[in-house]
């Protein structure tokens, strides 16, 4: 994710106990920010396979079991689809030779009985370990955003920006808008939903805001991102009234990128002018705090309208406007 992280490719055989897959689920995923490429597309399958199939890896049944369970609901978003070219008449090991699209200064995982040329996962872990960074510093360009957001966005079926300030009719939130639609194409996701306040959308003048009526919002929205929209996804902008300082009541301040599996926190938010060296800060969130998120942004705020039941101790918002283009 954090461009001072050595990027990580991992033999789908990889596992030779275990331990090595508790491990592999402790260092790759949303609340770690880190994610092997499938290379190819069909290594989770390959692993699995490979667990189920071979006997190095020696567990009581029970483990055993809780282990492919962890398998079949972790794997697919603790790794993110690549198009990098596959050889079938190739062994792993060699088309990880031969393919020119590996990042540069990859680390390298082997397979688990014959590793080499490559680290065996064991010698591995540790570096992969000393390297885990949950926070890093970034400078504002959409190319940033996307590159931190795609591994997450790819694995979701919906994805939800949340930033008060966030002006979907500026220059720069058109950019970065049409950049995560352009990245949703064959992709799993097909909602891309922002969460921005009702001043968002309006021409500030001095201490006055003068806003665009509803009708024009969306008669705007229209002509801007309508022919961006792939066939039959979304594009959905939530407009909400926030409420008063000191009430119970859901008023935006941090900016996250937030999806079903995991979340983003942007700090200052999406819109942070591109600066020559990073001065702005973005995290990746907890699991309890992800939580959170979703009961107040997913909904609370983006099925708003469906009127669900209000959790203890999480803020509901005044009032929501929602608006959906399709493609």
């Amino acid at each position: 994710m954090t461009s001072d992280v050595k990027p990580v490719v991992v033999d789908p055989c990889f596992a030779l106990e275990g331990r090595d897959l508790e491990d592999f689920f402790s260092e790759f995923g949303p609340f770690s920010g880190r994610y092997v490429p499938r290379f190819p597309n069909s290594w989770p399958s390959m692993l699995r396979n490979f667990i189920e199939n071979q006997s190095i890896v020696s567990l009581p049944a029970v483990r055993r079991q809780r282990l492919l369970e962890r398998i079949r609901r972790e794997l697919e978003t603790s790794t993110y689809p690549v198009n990098w070219q596959w050889d079938d008449s190739l062994s792993w090991a060699d088309n990880v030779v031969q393919t020119r699209n590996k990042p540069l200064g990859a680390l390298i995982v082997g397979h688990a009985l014959e590793p080499a040329p490559f680290l065996p996962w064991t010698d591995a872990f540790q570096e992969i370990r000393e390297s885990r960074r949950h926070s890093w510093a970034f400078r504002g360009f959409v190319s940033e955003y996307i590159d931190a957001c795609t591994p997450l966005f790819l694995n979701s079926p919906s994805a939800y920006l949340v930033d008060p300030y966030l002006d979907v009719f500026s220059d720069a939130g058109k950019k970065l808008l049409s950049s995560l639609l352009e990245t949703s194409k064959g992709s799993k996701c097909y909602a891309v939903e922002v969460i921005t306040s009702r001043r968002a959308c309006g021409g500030r003048h001095g201490q006055t805001v003068e806003l665009m009526t509803f009708e024009e919002i969306e008669r705007t929205l229209s002509s801007i991102y309508s022919a961006l929209i792939p066939r039959d996804r979304f594009l959905r902008l939530h407009l909400v009234l926030q409420g008063k300082q000191g009430s119970e009541e859901l008023r935006l301040h941090d900016r996250f990128f937030i999806t079903r599996f995991g979340s983003i926190n942007f700090g200052q938010g999406f819109l942070v002018l591109d600066q020559p060296l990073p001065q702005q800060n973005a995290s990746v969130v907890s699991r309890e705090h992800h939580e959170r998120l979703k009961l107040t942004y997913v909904d609370g705020v983006a099925r708003h309208k469906e009127k669900l039941t209000q959790k203890h101790g999480i803020p509901s918002p005044k009032g929501v406007h929602s608006i959906e283009l399709v493609g």
